[in-house]
């Protein structure tokens, strides 16, 4: 119970810092760079909610898991896939306008909910899982500073480890692991925020005063 509580804590530490300190050094950024500073900021959020919940609520009653499954559906099947979306669109100098990252959000939530309904669901959080590491892989590849992608290598790394070994459904276990889950997630987040920052430095944001 007390290693829960740590794990959810320094998440949500992690995550919130994460997107307040992105928005804050950011917040003069061209239109492209900041609606995709946004997104990132908005998918820490949505992972600092899971955090809160899991630290407050418990699992004493029906309604406190019903949210407690919200938060953790909000983190796996749009805050991850909308990092990754970030970081492809970044490398691929795509410029989607806050519109079209709204209809991206609605889209994760239509394919999970007709997943879940068709019973493809573990199948379908399988391929997303793969299909967001190999998105920030590919980020890697092209033409940016050793210390950005450094980060984001590291990050993906923790990401991978965190999706693939201890999430709620595992690739590569039997059974996910929570306490492991949210730590490796409060170790991505900054990795991948610090290499989004350098990126968009890099690309020419105008510093802030």
């Amino acid at each position: 119970m007390m290693l829960d509580a740590v794990s959810s804590l320094i998440l949500l530490i992690s995550s919130l810092t994460s997107a307040v300190w992105l928005l804050h050094q950011h917040k003069k950024a061209i239109e492209e760079h900041h609606f995709r500073i946004r997104v990132f900021a908005l998918s820490c959020f949505f992972i600092g909610g899971y955090a809160l919940s899991n630290l407050l609520l418990g699992d004493e009653n029906q309604h406190a898991n019903t949210f407690l499954q919200m938060t953790e559906n909000l983190t796996i099947y749009v805050s991850i896939p909308f990092i990754a979306t970030v970081f492809i669109a970044m490398s691929k100098g795509w410029h989607w306008s806050m519109a079209g990252w709204g209809r991206w959000l609605l889209g994760l939530i239509a394919f999970f909910e007709l997943t879940r309904r068709t019973d493809f669901g573990v199948s379908y959080t399988y391929t997303l899982a793969i299909l967001a590491i190999a998105a920030l892989l590919l980020s890697v590849l092209p033409k940016q500073s050793t210390r950005s992608r450094n980060a984001l290598l590291i990050g993906t790394v923790m990401l991978s480890i965190g999706s693939l070994l201890y999430s709620p459904l595992p690739l590569l276990m039997e059974e996910g692991h929570s306490v492991l889950y949210r730590l490796s997630l409060a170790i991505t987040l900054p990795l991948l925020m610090i290499s989004l920052h350098w990126r968009v430095s890099e690309a020419g944001s105008p510093k802030n005063q």
